[in-house]
């Protein structure tokens, strides 16, 4: 009941602002543009670098994540729980390259919502065949009492490569 309240009290700022406010709103959309894409360049730095605790430190504590085939994550410490059990899998390999590329980045007060296309290539050890992955990405961002902006929830799934 009070995230249905929550939802519908977010809405109606985000369409008083668009009526009475244009130009403030679009001011507020312009820096929170700029933050969310700050945010987005160092979580595609974590993930390029495959580094664990600049990840998991992206996390909202109440954060989830939908991952395919997989029941959902609710938590931060089961959202780092789940990452750490994955990249200990991962000895060895190596990511050559982590690119992603943000769409339509909407900000309404402290949420953000944006999607991706995610393009990883990774060396597995022993010169086994490199992986070529694209994949798909839906965040929702929020901005906690610190300032900073985290993950909320996010959903990936894999996706042909663009053509």
């Amino acid at each position: 009941m009070r995230r249905g309240l929550l939802a519908c009290v977010v809405a109606t700022f985000c369409a008083v602002a668009l009526v009475g406010g244009q130009h403030i709103l679009a001011k507020a959309g312009a820096e929170g543009d700029q933050e969310v894409w700050q945010f987005n360049q160092k979580f595609q730095d974590a993930h390029g670098r495959m580094d664990t605790t600049a990840i998991i430190g992206m996390w909202s504590e109440t954060g989830v994540s939908l991952l395919p085939e997989t029941a959902p994550i609710v938590g931060k410490a089961d959202v780092a729980n789940f990452i750490r059990e994955a990249v200990s899998h991962l000895a060895g390999y190596k990511m050559l390259k982590a690119e992603m590329t943000f769409h339509d980045i909407r900000v309404c007060g402290q949420w953000a919502t944006e999607w991706g296309i995610v393009h990883q290539v990774i060396q597995p050890p022993d010169e086994k065949p490199v992986i070529d992955h694209w994949g798909k990405i839906a965040l929702v961002l929020h901005r906690d009492a610190d300032g900073n902006w985290r993950v909320q929830q996010e959903m990936w799934n894999s996706t042909p490569r663009p053509e």
